[in-house]
């Protein structure tokens, strides 16, 4: 058995090697398997290959020169043979189809629960597919990650809730691990919500899901009266709807983002014309970057229309996962640092109010616009692009017996 933390993992011989965290000691636990069981080969498994490339690949490979074992390394095939033992393969979860035509003795899968509970079993039954090599021992597969789907994910349901024999829940605190900067707690505290931060830190199975989506959201204790003043720079999120374009204009006061108007528009040629209100003003607008698609015309895009008529665009390539920019959101209003003119926006007040999550889990859609999900995502395109959550490492890891 294998014993990893997020400081420390113990080996068979006993020996503790520091600055370890679960990827570490993923890492090292395949390595082992494979030293105890010459001849069996390997998969280690992450959500992208450029993870496999910055990460997975590199770590194997500090392992194996840290314990003196000579290999080489075959960056097209994504693979690593060990001179005298097996080979170590390397997949994604993005790519599920390219988990075929290989046979594996043992298996470490990294960050399974970034996936949806749907996707996570999918992948968990092609990888226990391929984790038939025949040896005399027993074939195991360990899983390191964090909880990222709390109580609604497939890790909890598979290993917490039914429990499933032969594995070994491990949850390792951040708190325990020395070799952090010594502030580095304190700023997952400030910049995530309670219920996050307890995932995060002590790798706790949360829950998610509460029955308002902006569950830190309160009228009184989050109103500001706060008006748009002459020299303001306005920021302002939109999301494109024909019939129901909505948008919410925001000040950012030390550091910290005040909704100070709201409006709706047609289209987006009217969007454009109604920003004509903001025409002494620096402005700066955070669409939806589902607006890159030509959807308007036949040869101009949502975003286009907009940098094309004068206006300062801030759109990343895409849309942040839906979860991350609610958790921004949430984040912002649990340290009171996201304030709302009630007064001035009360579309966006009853969203915040309102907005629930349907019975897949997912947040409240209309088909219908405007609708309270447009001012909720309008809003949240500049929230999550300005003030975005920073993904932590902090994990509740599962290791195989």
């Amino acid at each position: 058995m294998h014993v990893a933390g997020n400081n420390n993992y113990v080996s068979e011989d006993g020996a503790i090697h520091h600055n370890s965290g679960k990827s570490k000691a993923g890492t090292f636990r395949l390595i082992s398997k494979l030293i105890a069981d010459p001849g069996a080969n390997g998969a280690y498994y992450m959500p992208v290959y450029d993870l496999l490339t910055l990460r997975a690949i590199p770590g194997v490979e500090q392992d194996l020169d840290e314990l003196g074992i000579s290999y080489k390394t075959n960056k097209s095939s994504y693979s690593i043979d060990i001179h005298g033992f097996g080979s170590i393969i390397f997949r994604s979860y993005d790519r599920p189809e390219r988990i075929i035509a290989y046979e594996v003795a043992h298996s470490i899968c990294d960050e399974l629960d970034t996936l949806s509970k749907e996707k996570a079993a999918l992948v968990w039954r092609k990888i226990s597919e391929r984790n038939r090599q025949k040896r005399e021992g027993q074939n195991t597969i360990g899983l390191v990650t964090t909880p990222d789907q709390g109580v609604n994910g497939f890790v909890y349901d598979k290993w917490v809730k039914k429990q499933q024999a032969g594995y070994e829940l491990i949850k390792a605190s951040t708190r325990s691990n020395p070799f952090l900067p010594p502030d580095y707690v304190q700023q997952i505290l400030d910049n995530y919500d309670p219920i996050l931060a307890n995932l995060y830190i002590d790798g706790e199975f949360v829950s998610l899901n509460q029955n308002k989506v902006y569950h830190f959201f309160n009228r009184l204790k989050h109103h500001s009266s706060r008006v748009i003043q002459p020299r303001d720079h306005i920021h302002v999120g939109v999301d494109f709807n024909i019939g129901g374009c909505c948008a919410v204009a925001f000040v950012i006061e030390n550091n910290n983002p005040i909704a100070v108007d709201e409006f709706t528009s047609h289209d987006t040629r009217d969007f454009i014309n109604n920003l004509t209100r903001y025409k002494d003003h620096h402005l700066t607008i955070y669409p939806d970057a589902s607006g890159r698609a030509s959807r308007t015309n036949a040869s101009q895009s949502d975003i286009s229309m907009i940098a094309q008529a004068g206006f300062q665009v801030n759109a990343p390539p895409s849309n942040p996962a839906i979860r991350d920019r609610i958790n921004a959101y949430n984040g912002l209003l649990s340290h009171n640092r996201l304030l709302v003119n009630t007064d001035k926006c009360p579309n966006l007040t009853n969203a915040l109010e309102t907005q629930g999550y349907d019975k897949k889990g997912d947040p409240e859609k209309w088909d219908t616009h405007p609708a309270i999900d447009d001012w909720a995502d309008s809003s949240g395109y500049f929230i999550s692009n300005k003030f975005p959550v920073i993904r932590s490492h902090q994990t509740a890891q599962i290791m195989g017996l």
